[in-house]
């Protein structure tokens, strides 16, 4: 019987292809896997891709572009002009415009709050570890806190002033542009705490807001610093200017204004300090809703329900004051306000599903009706055209002709930007210099300072635009964050009352 040869299995071309993409996968999820569960995610990092797409529009509609959004990636913007930022949980990207992105930095908060200032803007981590600072080239500094972060604020040369709360109280802490620690301040005092700080835009001095809770009744209170070493030798803590306190009232938010006074927010009154001296104040009739200091020539207040014993203004009703505490515009929405951003040439103003574009005399502009909901409504290089952030997609909206429909694209008209996330490390962690604290048993804390600096540029990330379409196998854990009471510099945030 003739001995037969077995047949020789050949492996086509297709059949190679796809036992290499099998393989691949197999390698990457085990390696994803090990990294996920014993390390710090980084390789999962690598076979990350996110896109985002520019949808064209229709102009004669209205609709300029479209930005899909992950759903539950809790996306946030800061806009100049044309430009923005784009920040989720995950990171920031920067565009010059839709669909021309500068730069992307990979970063993973639960809490990510940001705040924009003059060119600067900064992402902080709230009731996390973690603030990152960038100007449009990219990230110029990242702080890394031990205990978790309550408020931060930015002034308009990058100088940044946070309150850290760790188990043993508060610390203030205030860098300067290159993230270099200037000072630290440990707050000691038992039944004293600090609810807000601020840096002035001439870089010299900070301001905290505290409420001492050691009488039968709270006391709000302001105190001024000096920054730098030599405006502060003949001054123990640098502490050179309290302001008059205030008897049962808790000064909730501060920011500089343009002309250097510092604008306090309390429960009863909003007051303009310079230094020591107030130098105006308004009295209130009615509980603040939202208070924005976004614009820094002016403080915007959105009012409620009247104070106990008062006969206030009707409630739904927002004022404008002025740089010097005047009252120079009103407008009353008939409504309960559910939202309040403040811009350079007007304010938006949000009750439950219609956003009303108001300039800073009072007078309407435009009027949005949202069919869903909308986290944002942001004015971009001119005030009828506006960006409206909602869930899963953002919008760029010609007010002018926005006819309230959202016409289908088709999809040769798609643009889509692949972006790929790298393996590069975090920025070593900042260490705060305690050597230089002082003691002083009469003020609220004592003063560290410290001369580190939180260099950032080598964690920066840049995106070269690729030419070919990448598949999405992006792994995100869609969790529902609360966001915290606290007031940022901001301003678009509730006020507590």
């Amino acid at each position: 019987m003739e001995k037969q040869t077995p047949k020789k299995f050949h492996f086509t071309k297709q059949m190679k292809i796809g036992l290499a993409v099998v393989l691949v996968l197999c390698i990457g999820c085990g390696l994803v896997y090990l990294d996920t569960a014993y390390g710090s995610g980084k390789i999962r990092s690598l076979f990350v891709k996110s896109s985002v797409t520019q949808n064209a529009g229709n102009a004669s509609a209205g609709v300029l572009a479209e930005i899909p959004l992950d759903a539950g990636s809790s996306a946030s913007f800061a806009v100049f002009d044309e430009a923005f930022l784009l920040c989720t949980k995950d990171g920031a990207k920067y565009y010059n415009s839709v669909g021309d992105q500068k730069w992307n930095d990979t970063f993973n908060m639960t809490t990510p709050t940001v705040i924009q200032e003059g060119s600067f803007m900064a992402v902080g981590d709230l009731g996390g570890k973690n603030v990152r600072v960038y100007d449009e080239s990219g990230l110029l500094y990242n702080v890394q806190l031990e205990g978790n972060l309550s408020q931060f604020a930015l002034n308009q040369n990058g100088y940044l002033s946070l309150l850290e709360k760790k188990d043993s109280g508060y610390e203030v802490k205030i860098y300067n542009s290159k993230g270099t620690l200037l000072k630290g301040r440990v707050e000691e005092t038992a039944g004293v705490y600090p609810i807000s700080t601020d840096v002035s835009d001439d870089n010299k001095s900070f301001a905290v807001s505290y409420v001492d809770t050691t009488d039968v009744y709270p006391i709000g209170r302001v105190l001024f610093f000096y920054v730098n070493p030599e405006d502060s030798e003949n001054y123990t803590d640098s502490l050179y200017a309290s302001a008059a306190d205030k008897a049962d009232e808790i000064i909730g938010t501060i920011s500089y204004r343009s002309n250097g006074v510092l604008a306090a927010v309390s429960d009863k009154g909003v007051y303009g300090f310079k230094d020591s001296e107030e130098v105006w104040s308004y009295y209130l009739t009615n509980v603040v809703d939202y208070v924005s200091f976004q614009q820094k020539d002016r403080v915007v207040l959105t009012l409620g329900d009247d104070l106990p014993g008062e006969e206030g203004k009707e409630e739904g009703t927002v004022c404008w004051l002025s740089a010097n505490g005047a009252e120079e515009a009103s407008y009353v929405s008939g409504k309960d306000i559910t939202y309040l951003s403040v811009w350079k040439d007007g304010i938006v103003l949000g009750t439950d599903h219609t956003y009303i574009g108001i300039r800073h005399t009072g007078r309407e502009a435009w009027t949005y009706q949202a069919t869903q909901d909308v986290t944002d409504v942001i004015p971009m290089e001119s005030f009828s055209r506006v960006l409206v952030v909602g869930q899963d997609i953002a919008r760029i909206l010609d007010m002018d002709k926005y006819t309230g429909e959202v016409p289908d694209v088709p999809e040769d008209t798609v643009e889509t930007t692949p972006e790929v996330q790298t393996d590069e490390s975090l920025p070593a962690e900042g260490e705060t210099n305690t050597d230089a604290t002082q003691e002083d048993g009469s003020q609220e804390g004592t003063e560290t300072s410290g001369t580190e600096e939180t260099n950032a540029s080598d964690t920066q990330e840049t995106e070269t635009t690729e030419t070919e379409t990448a598949t999405d196998t992006e792994t995100r854990e869609n969790t529902e964050t609360t966001q915290p009471a606290e007031n940022t510099e901001s301003g678009d945030v509730p006020a507590e009352s």
